[in-house]
């Protein structure tokens, strides 16, 4: 769904004020309970100008979602060039390191992700997450193909199955660090930043057991 020429000719630090402003709304209630009342009245707008942008509330949530997507894809993508010709193991740890950092500096980022993945009222909820897994596939995949031709994995590796299960790993450890309940073991939830960084790279060392070329190439 696409904003109103309205919006888009707002000057842009209007435009990412009210973005920002519905992300923590959204972020801190989940989309049912979010109130419009509440955002406008802390923006200093009037309600009938939020459906004049967005049409209606899962416009807005729509284009809030693209907004927040778009500031992790940034920093990943800044990741991924700033590490390029790297082992990529390596590039792995720095990219959940950097995910991590980016759900402490801004926890409202994880916490709308959380309430997609758990509240099944999100409007297009389905097509919202499989974006986000799309992205990551694409972007692990990228790594890990730059990787195999560099002769940092098994030839034989099939990269989408791989692709599949590093995605999988790295967002449980992400989520396991916010959420309680899906730290049933490993200490993640609420662990200061060395502990999760010492368990970081014992993650990944386990994925380079799993998928690294070994000494006879095989």
């Amino acid at each position: 769904m696409t904003t109103s020429p309205t919006f888009r000719n707002l000057p842009s630090q209007k435009q990412e004020r009210i973005l920002d402003e519905a992300l923590s709304e959204f972020a801190d209630k989940g989309y049912a309970r979010a109130s419009l009342n509440a955002l406008v009245g802390r923006l200093g707008i009037s309600k009938g100008s939020i459906f004049q942008y967005f049409q209606d509330k899962s416009g807005l949530f729509s284009q809030v979602f693209d907004f927040a997507v778009g500031r992790v894809k940034g920093h990943l993508r800044q990741v991924r060039e700033s590490t390029k010709g790297q082992d990529v193991f390596l590039r792995l740890e720095q990219s959940l390191l950097a995910g991590l950092e980016l759900t402490r500096a801004n926890p409202r980022l994880f916490k709308l992700y959380l309430k997609i993945v758990f509240e099944g009222d999100v409007p297009f909820r389905g097509r919202l997450l499989q974006s986000i897994r799309l992205f990551s596939r694409d972007y692990i995949l990228d790594l890990l193909g730059e990787a195999r031709a560099a002769g940092q994995l098994r030839p034989s590796l099939d990269l989408d199955l791989a692709a599949f299960v590093v995605d999988a790993v790295l967002e449980r450890f992400l989520m396991a660090r916010s959420v309680e309940h899906l730290d049933p073991d490993l200490g993640l939830y609420g662990a200061g930043p060395e502990e999760i960084r010492r368990r970081a790279s014992q993650l990944v060392e386990v994925l380079r057991q799993g998928l690294g070329a070994s000494e006879g190439g095989a």
